[in-house]
């Protein structure tokens, strides 16, 4: 058969050429939790307990609300294969009314500040931080899901660089923004930890505006506008929440298994929540490798549905599979062999470096089995398969990771407890093998029954990638 619309290019290059800027982009935005961490760590463990805690509890509801958005990407890539581009911006422009009615849930929620400081056992100086740090991430949640929705587009059109050089931006000015804030420079009151939630207000919105004005001039974009902006469309947003209600609680209880840990790990005392503060953070910027190659291989996996090629679309995985396993083994041998003076980086607390040491180790072991778990999650969303997924993820990660982990922390007699933050990263490691396992062969199947509905020839399947530019 003639084909009619020609398949995305799905080489190694490309997935590298699509992952790269999303890695970068990912790398920033890590990045300014990292820039937080650090500033907050070299102020003492109080300042860095209290960051810890805010940007635990403001992460717990940022992206499982941030997840439910991500429904859009799948959606954007299979108009995009199609090219079907002006329904890229209608579906746009409905995100935006979810961003509304998500906002009136999540301000709320982060604003209960007294909910979460209490569920982090946290006293005095430290409640006194985080409640600040909170009130500001609070206002900048409208503003953060927003900027959400033009970044999924912009993975799912193929334009990751985009998102790269605005997360760039706002990181170049992380520091100098915190400074002001936490420090007193420029003639403002010193907020301490809290300040990185100032300046974590000022950015988001910053950004927002970049993201506003691209989507408007770049010519890139013009054929994607739509003809009108419309009231909410209830056929539009049944399919948005349809894919995005089950992703977004996938996120919620992948990220809140180790938010949550954080905040109960609060509880045991500065200098425990500091290193494993370090620890998070570190293990958190070796995920963004496989979290940038899963969301490469969603964009392509959908182009080449909306195109047609589901065949291809198998052969997306496998290469993801291939690239996400070799790079997670390399960031494991580094955090085991560097683990060390990397975390001198973070502090100066001989305490807390030694303990940080031992907890990493943990973070060693379950890396690569994180990898496959969240590229695999991300392939089946390129191929709207979110519910199973999303039960797999609730069942392992908060069943046995976080529910399992706070028996093991602080009770657990019965196999020889408690064991303090290591029944946490202990029971972590347990589900996220579970995890990566069950969803890798979950993704292989879907992608090999899926494939075998493939229309074109087998010749017309080898030609194609014999053609691969």
């Amino acid at each position: 058969m003639t084909k009619a619309l020609t398949p995305p290019e799905i080489t190694f290059k490309a997935l590298l050429r699509l992952a790269g800027p999303i890695f970068i982009a990912n790398i920033a935005i890590i990045g300014s939790g990292t820039i937080d961490t650090i500033m907050a760590g070299q102020l003492g463990k109080e300042h860095l307990a209290a960051v810890a805690l805010g940007i635990a509890s403001t992460i717990s509801v940022l992206m499982g609300l941030v997840g439910i958005l991500q429904g859009l990407s799948p959606i954007a890539g299979h108009h995009f294969g199609a090219r079907q581009f002006e329904r890229i911006g209608a579906e746009l422009n409905q995100s935006f009314w979810l961003v509304v009615l998500l906002a009136l849930i999540g301000v709320p929620i982060l604003l209960a500040t007294d909910f979460w400081i209490e569920l982090g056992d946290a006293k005095g100086e430290v409640a006194e931080m985080a409640a600040q740090y909170m009130f500001w991430t609070a206002l900048a949640l409208p503003g953060s899901m927003a900027a959400r929705t033009f970044i999924a587009v912009n993975a799912a059109v193929s334009k990751p660089r985009i998102t790269m050089w605005v997360s760039l931006a706002m990181l170049a000015l992380k520091a100098p923004l915190n400074a002001i804030f936490m420090y007193g420079w420029l003639g403002f009151p010193a907020m301490g930890g809290a300040g990185a939630g100032v300046s974590f207000f000022a950015l988001t919105y910053l950004s927002l505006i970049a993201y506003v004005l691209i989507w408007q001039f770049d010519p890139y974009y013009r054929r994607m506008h739509p003809s009108s902006w419309k009231l909410p469309d209830w056929k539009l947003l049944k399919e948005q929440l349809h894919v995005g209600i089950p992703i977004g609680l996938s996120t919620f209880f992948e990220v809140s298994s180790f938010t949550l840990m954080a905040i109960f790990v609060s509880r045991l005392g500065p200098a425990i929540i500091s290193a494993h503060q370090i620890v998070a953070n570190l293990t958190s910027m070796c995920y963004m490798f496989p979290l940038s190659i899963g969301i490469a291989s969603s964009v392509l996996i959908s182009q080449c549905l909306g195109a047609k090629w589901p065949a291809l679309g198998e052969r997306v995985l496998k290469r993801a599979f291939a690239l996400s396993t070799t790079i997670a083994l390399l960031a494991s041998l580094i955090l085991f062999f560097g683990r060390s003076p990397i975390i001198w980086l973070y502090t100066s607390e001989a305490a807390v470096h030694d303990l940080a040491v031992k907890l990493i180790l943990f973070g060693c072991c379950y890396h690569v089995f994180d990898a496959l778990q969240t590229v695999s999650s991300f392939s089946l969303r390129g191929y709207r398969v979110t519910t199973v997924p999303m039960i797999i993820y609730g069942v392992m990660l908060w069943g046995v990771g976080l529910g399992l982990g706070y028996q093991m922390a602080f009770h657990g007699e019965w196999a020889g407890g408690p064991y303090n933050v290591y029944g946490f990263w202990g029971m972590t490691s347990i589900g996220l093998f579970l995890t990566g396992t069950s969803l890798a062969v979950m993704a292989a199947w879907v992608s090999k029954t899926i494939s075998k509905d493939d229309s074109h020839t087998p010749a017309e399947i080898a030609a194609a990638l014999k053609h691969e530019r």
